[in-house]
C-alpha cells in the first residue's frame, strides 16, 4: 500500500506540514483526528486513489508535521488546509473528516464556500458546544477525556507523557471507543505511539482540546450561515451514533446514519463502508 503513496512537506502558514498524496483526478482531502495522523486513512487511500487525487495531511502539531505553540482553534487549522490545497493548485475539493478532522472540515467548508463542494463526516460533531450552551450530560460522559485533555492541558501533558503507550491503548483497544478491541494491530499502535512521542506532540494534541473548549465554542456560536453543500454524516453506533441532528444545525442538506457494529474509529473499523460511501457520495464531482 505504501508504494502508492508519496510523502511531502511544505511550509504552510509558518510551519512545516507533512502530507501524503496518491492517485490523480478530482482532489479529495482526508482529515484525521487525535491521536492519529495521515496513517488512519491507510485502508482508504488505495481505493480512492484509483479515481481521485487523494491529499492526506498530518494536521497542525500532529503526526510528522511541526508542532507550533499556537493556532489550534479549528478555524486556523482549516486555513492551514486552504493554504495547502492552494499551493497544490486545487480550485475545488471534496473533504472527508473524522474526529477533530471533522470539525476542521466544517470550518474549511464554512469559510471557503468557493472551494469545498461536498463534505463527508465520520463520527464527529461540528464543535463540542456553542458558547453559552450547556453540555448534555450523556454527551459529556461519552467524551469525558475532552475535559482532562483540554481543561488543563499542561497538567494532562505532564501526566500522559510518562506513559504514552499505555494511555493511547485506552483509546485504541477498549470498548469505550471501539466495537471490537482488536481493530488495531500492534504495528498500528506502535505507529501512533511513535508520532505522539515526538517532542511537542502530546502538548499540541491537547491544545486541540483546549481550543475546542474555548475559541471553538465562540466560533461555532457565530457560525449562523448554514452550509448549502451536500453533507453526509455517519457515527459509529456504539459511540456517537446517528449524528445527523448535530449537522442539521449547521447545514441545509444532511444525510447519513449510524454505522452498525462500529465504534469511534470508522475509517479503521469499517474501511469498506467508508470506501463505498465515499465513492458514491463524491461520484458527481468527477462529471
Amino acid at each position: 500500500m505504501h508504494d502508492l503513496l508519496t510523502h511531502h512537506q511544505r511550509t504552510v502558514n509558518g510551519f512545516r506540514m507533512h502530507y501524503v498524496t496518491a492517485g490523480a483526478g478530482y482532489p479529495l482531502v482526508l482529515l484525521h483526528g487525535w491521536p492519529q495522523s495521515w496513517y488512519e486513512w491507510r485502508k482508504i487511500i488505495p481505493a480512492l486513489a484509483k479515481n481521485y487525487q487523494v491529499i492526506v495531511p498530518d494536521l497542525r502539531g500532529l503526526g510528522d508535521s511541526e508542532k507550533p505553540m499556537t493556532g489550534y482553534d479549528k478555524r486556523t487549522i482549516a486555513h492551514d488546509i486552504r493554504e495547502l490545497v492552494s499551493q497544490l493548485g486545487c480550485e475545488k475539493i471534496g473533504v472527508v473528516g473524522h474526529d477533530w478532522g471533522g470539525a476542521v472540515a466544517f470550518y474549511l467548508a464554512y469559510d471557503n464556500r468557493d472551494l469545498v463542494e461536498r463534505l463527508l463526516i465520520l463520527d464527529m460533531i461540528p464543535g463540542l458546544i456553542r458558547a453559552g450552551d450547556s453540555f448534555p450530560l450523556e454527551l459529556a460522559l461519552k467524551i469525558n477525556h475532552v475535559f482532562f485533555h483540554g481543561g488543563n492541558p499542561d497538567w494532562a501533558t505532564m501526566l500522559v507523557s510518562q506513559n504514552i503507550d499505555a494511555y493511547l491503548r485506552r483509546f485504541l483497544t477498549t470498548l469505550d471507543f471501539n466495537y471490537s478491541p482488536s481493530v488495531f494491530s500492534e504495528a498500528d499502535i506502535a505507529e501512533y505511539v511513535r508520532v505522539n512521542s515526538i517532542a511537542g506532540s502530546i502538548r499540541a494534541g491537547f491544545q486541540w482540546y483546549a481550543a475546542g473548549l474555548r475559541e471553538d465554542t465562540v466560533n461555532l456560536a457565530n457560525a449562523t450561515n448554514k452550509l448549502t453543500i451536500p453533507v453526509e454524516a455517519y457515527g459509529g453506533d456504539t459511540f456517537l451514533g446517528d449524528i445527523r441532528a448535530y449537522w442539521q444545525t449547521v447545514a441545509e442538506s444532511v444525510d447519513g446514519c449510524a454505522v452498525p457494529q462500529c465504534g469511534h474509529f470508522i475509517p479503521e473499523e469499517k474501511p469498506d463502508f467508508v470506501i463505498e460511501v465515499a465513492k458514491k457520495f463524491f461520484a458527481p464531482l468527477q462529471m
